[in-house]
Order: structure tokens, then sequence, then C-alpha cells
């Protein structure tokens, strides 16, 4: 059965990683209508993007801002139908992460004999851009959550800018990159940074832990210290 294409690529909220929680309390301080959340490789920037796109759509945050987990909205953001909330990711990186069926675009239609992109496409951000001037659902917020934002190849990003730099109604967008310095200046410039820094070595360690990693510390070291990067090998089978 086929669900909503824009309900499967709304994703749930995972455990934040340690090493996020600074780096969470300073983003949802931050009120600028686009965010750029950027770090020297893997560091979780999807985690850190859900779990400000959570915060802006709960309809009851605790006094310091934080999604309770509990009221209506949080419960649609977990259940990946909340309508004001959609993610653009390249479908290679949804299949992966098992919110797209292989078979399955982003936009419904079937892909069966086709290789999943590693791209973002222009035709989902239009299609992206014709949802964020449809009024919010709950009138909370809506969100647009863009990973990575490397992706976009630069027809893609063109076609962005206008909402980038003039977002309708209630939208906040947030930007996931590993390199932003790889991006269009023009998508850089109207973005607020938020930067993620080097995990220390037992936080890193202690989430591979829980994450259910064995020999943590050898990957994270042959991973460059990256976590994600480590779990990425440990999925590929490497002890």
């Amino acid at each position: 059965r086929r669900t909503h294409p824009g309900r499967r690529m709304s994703p749930p909220t995972p455990p934040l990683p340690p090493w996020l929680a600074p780096v969470l309390a300073r983003g949802l301080g931050l009120r600028s209508h686009a965010l750029l959340l950027h770090g020297p490789g893997p560091l979780g920037q999807l985690e850190l993007a859900q779990a400000l796109a959570h915060a802006a759509l709960c309809e009851s945050p605790t006094d310091d801002g934080h999604a309770c987990g509990r009221c209506a909205a949080c419960q649609l953001v977990a259940a990946r139908a909340h309508p004001d909330l959609r993610v653009l990711l390249p479908d290679a990186l949804a299949v992966r992460l098992g919110w797209l069926m292989v078979d399955d675009g982003a936009d419904g239609t079937s892909r069966t004999k086709a290789k999943p992109s590693r791209d973002i496409k222009v035709d989902a951000v239009r299609a992206a851009i014709d949802w964020a001037h449809v009024s919010s659902s709950r009138a909370r917020a809506k969100i647009l959550l863009i990973h990575p934002a490397e992706a976009m190849n630069d027809v893609a990003a063109n076609a962005l800018l206008k909402t980038l730099e003039e977002p309708p109604g209630l939208l906040r967008l947030l930007l996931t990159a590993s390199e932003p310095e790889a991006l269009l200046p023009t998508v850089r410039s109207p973005c607020q940074r938020l930067a993620i820094g080097w995990p220390q070595v037992d936080e890193a360690t202690g989430w591979l832990e829980a994450c259910g990693v064995p020999g943590g510390a050898e990957l994270l070291r042959a991973a460059g210290g990256l976590p994600h990067a480590a779990v990425a090998l440990h999925q590929d089978g490497i002890d």
C-alpha cells in the first residue's frame, strides 16, 4: 500500500547524541527564518535539525523551549505524519534510513528500475516551495528541512533562493551541511549558522555503545573521530 510521500518523508525524532545537547540549546534561542546547521563531517546534523523542527512544532513546549513529547503535534512528528513538516533528502539516503521504499520516489512515482538518486532534484525543491505557500495546518509553524544542502545542484539551489530570502507565512528553513563552503554564496548568506563541534571521545564512544556498536573506540579512530561515520563502518560489516 502506498502512503502519502510527504508523510513518509517526515521523520521521527531519534534520541539526541550528547554532544548535540548544547548546540540544540543555542539553536532553540535563535529566531532566524533560515538556519544552516554545519559541522566538519557527519556529526548529527540531521538529528539536530529534527530536534529543532520538533521543538518548533510542539504545542506545549517546555520552559527551555524543548518539545514536550506528549502533545498532539509531537505525536504527529513521531508518527511521520505532521502536515507542517517536510523533509527533503536524496532518495538514496532516504532508502538507507528506511524512510522511502526502494521502488518509490519522493514524488510517489514508481522507481523500480531506477537507481535511487544521491541528489536532491529541482522538482522536489519546487514541490516543497509550493507546499510552503499553503497555510499552516496547525497554526504553529511550517518547517522545511533539507539534508544535506550540498545534495542540491545549482539548478535546485537557485530554485530555493527566493523562498530563502522571503519565506512565506510561518515557514522556517533548516539546512544541514558538512561542507558549507560548497554551497552557493546566495544560499549561505540568508542563513544564520549554527556550528557543531567535535564530540569528546568519551561522549562519542558512549553513544556508539548505546547504539550497539562493538569496538566503538577502534571504529571511531578508523572513522577519523566522526561517530556517525563509525556507525556506517559497523553497518558495512567492519569490526
